[in-house]
Formats: structure tokens, C-alpha cells, sequence
């Protein structure tokens, strides 16, 4: 991303409807964090940003969207998909986690970036009062995600359900088939030099073992010509969890190559606003 972005006025990147905030963590770090009202709550309520928190209780449907590893809640494909939400009257919560945008720089880990997101949803929670929460996260995000969701849940707090755009089942896996490590990934020291320092630094993300026992449904989105995340890795995801869990909650859809979604352009689907209203409304019952 350019170094100069506009965090604090969305509205120049043709997003009406948004307030800019910050949420300020237990351990002392500021997230940068963007709220896209609903369609129909922006012509009476879109200009006046004092009234955001307090219409997080108006009933829509809030999703938390957990971005990937490059840029920021400004990035140009993300603003597609927030329209697209907000077009069905969803509210949209975009973080960007320590370190990226406009939050607090620190050193990156696993637990930090997931405390991120669990705080950022107990701040939604507490002003929900019983609207319905969901997650989105897109590549990275998805790990995030399903991390901060499960320990969520151990502490007795019922996300309504997940949405994982372009997951891996664990980053190892993820960095064994990415383009530019495959080609290595059978010398001796592979594992060694490449998989082993990055666990050992604290990134694991196994999302086959965070989701296998959570109660949350989840919905798998995945192109089949994902060139950084191969979709074999969601069906791995897939076939792992419900073993583990009931099948019910879990749903898997590929998109065909032919379709040239990549790793990014899911949002682009012409069905995707059908196919997240039908998952929201499955949820809720």
C-alpha cells in the first residue's frame, strides 16, 4: 500500500456511510478500524457518525472483516466487498491489526494479532446487545479468524458464524505450497530452514485444530485457480472438521477456474450477495 492513505476519511474512496474509529486494546495498542453502516440505515443515519455505536443494536446483521497479510481495510478489492455487505444490509467492521495501517506498530506474533480480532469483537459484542455477529476473514485472516472465534467460545461468547475466504488448514501447509517454496519444499532441509523457524517464532495457525471442536458455522470460499492458496488446502480444512464436528455447520463452495477469481476477487462472484444472505439466514435459525 502507498504510505499515504486516508484512513481518516473513507468517503474519498467512495464508501459513504463510514465512520473512522480506534479501539484501544488491554495491552496498550490502538487498532484503526472502519464501520460501514448498512444500506438502509445511511440516508437517515450516514452523516451522523455519533450515532454509529449506538446502531449496532438495530438488528442488522455485523460482520468483522479480518483482512490478508498485504495492505490495509483500504485496499481496493476489500472496498468492493464492503459495498457488496453493505447492499444487504449488513454492518461492516474492518480492522487492521498491529502493525498494519494506521494501528500501533510492534512486533508481529500469532497471539497478538488474534487478541486483535478477539477484542475488537468483544468491543462490537458489548454494543450488539444480541445482534448477530459474523466473521470474514480473506487468506491470513481466515487463520486469524478461526483462532480468535474458538477462544471466543471458550469463554462463552457465541460468534454466529465464520466465513473463510481462501483458508489454508495450517500455515505450514500453507507455506509448503505456496509458488515460490514448492519447488524446494522436498530438499532435506526444507523443513528446517524454512517451515521449522516460522513455528518456532510463533506462527502456527492451525485452523483444522482451532475449528474442530468450535460450535461456530462456517462457510468455505475458495477459487480453484488460487495460485497462493491452493483450494486443495480448504478441502483438506473441510474434510478435517467435519469429522470432527457436525457436518451441518460446515459448507464448502468452489468456484471454478474458468472464472478467473484468483486469490482475490471472490467478492466478484454475481451470487455472492444470494450466497452470504442464505448462510446468515441459516445461521440465525
Amino acid at each position: 500500500m502507498p504510505d499515504i492513505q486516508n484512513y481518516s476519511h473513507p468517503e474519498v474512496y467512495g464508501i459513504d456511510g463510514t465512520r473512522n474509529f480506534y479501539i484501544d486494546t488491554k495491552d496498550h495498542i490502538t487498532l484503526g478500524v472502519w464501520h460501514i453502516l448498512p444500506s438502509n440505515l445511511i440516508e437517515k443515519y450516514g452523516k451522523n457518525e455519533s450515532s454509529y455505536e449506538q446502531l449496532l443494536s438495530h438488528g442488522e446483521p455485523i460482520i468483522i472483516y479480518m483482512h490478508g497479510n498485504s495492505g490495509a481495510r483500504a485496499n481496493d478489492i476489500r472496498i468492493e466487498l464492503y459495498r457488496k455487505l453493505r447492499d444487504i444490509n449488513c454492518h461492516v467492521i474492518a480492522v487492521d491489526y498491529r502493525s498494519y495501517a494506521d494501528s500501533t506498530v510492534v512486533e508481529l506474533d500469532e497471539t497478538g494479532i488474534v487478541s486483535d480480532v478477539m477484542e475488537t469483537f468483544k468491543w462490537v459484542y458489548k454494543r450488539a446487545k444480541g445482534a448477530p455477529i459474523f466473521g470474514w476473514g480473506h487468506s491470513l485472516g481466515t487463520g486469524i479468524g478461526a483462532h480468535a472465534f474458538s477462544l471466543l467460545e471458550k469463554e462463552n461468547i457465541y460468534p454466529s458464524g465464520l466465513i473463510l475466504e481462501a483458508p489454508f488448514n495450517k500455515i505450514s501447509e500453507a507455506i509448503r505450497e505456496y509458488s515460490t517454496t514448492k519447488v524446494l519444499r522436498y530438499c532435506p532441509w526444507f523443513d528446517f530452514f524454512i517451515i521449522d523457524p516460522v513455528i518456532e517464532n510463533g506462527i502456527v495457525f492451525d485452523t483444522e485444530q482451532n475449528l474442530k471442536n468450535a460450535k461456530v458455522p462456517v462457510l468455505i470460499l475458495h477459487a480453484q485457480d488460487d495460485i497462493i492458496i491452493p483450494y486443495q488446502l480448504s478441502e483438506n480444512l473441510y474434510n478435517y472438521i467435519t469429522t470432527t464436528r457436525n457436518s451441518e455447520l460446515t459448507e464448502l463452495v468452489l468456484y471454478d477456474a474458468k472464472y478467473e477469481f484468483g486469490h482475490q476477487f471472490i467478492c466478484r462472484d454475481q451470487e455472492i450477495e444470494k450466497k452470504i444472505e442464505k448462510f446468515i439466514q441459516n445461521c440465525l435459525k
